[in-house]
């Protein structure tokens, strides 16, 4: 009788063994995207594989644009006002000029005027300039 309840506490123990690893396995394997570049600790939002990245500057520094293809000493694309991601399309005003930028093909248009764009990418970047 006694080995009766032995072996069925050894195999409630098996089950709820199995149970535990099945969950923390779970839990854990959540999100599989592999980005080419990770994020850090700064970074607030990125873009497509991570190669466009808007890190956080400092507590008196403005959200900064980066770029890891780029020569490391022009990394930095614009300081950013403020930014709006729409499907794979990233719309950026900067200090300095505007930003449309593709995160699927990890390419981007950087032009000082507003009027370089299509009038559906200027109202875009008006609304934008309003916040």
């Amino acid at each position: 009788m006694k080995r009766r309840y032995i072996f069925i506490l050894i195999l409630i123990l098996i089950s709820l063994l199995v149970i535990i690893t099945t969950l923390i396995f779970l839990v854990n394997s959540g999100d599989d995207t592999k980005y080419k570049y990770p994020s850090g600790k700064d970074t607030v939002e990125y873009f497509g594989d991570g190669t466009f990245q808007i890190f956080r500057g400092g507590p008196d520094d403005p959200l900064i644009l980066y770029n890891h293809l780029a020569d490391p000493t022009e990394n930095t694309v614009d300081n950013i006002v403020s930014y709006k991601i729409k499907n794979n399309i990233v719309y950026v005003v900067g200090e300095n000029s505007f930003i449309k930028l593709d995160s699927s093909t990890n390419t981007y248009k950087q032009k000082k005027r507003i009027s370089d764009f299509t009038s559906e990418d200027r109202e875009i970047f008006n609304e934008l300039m309003e916040k």
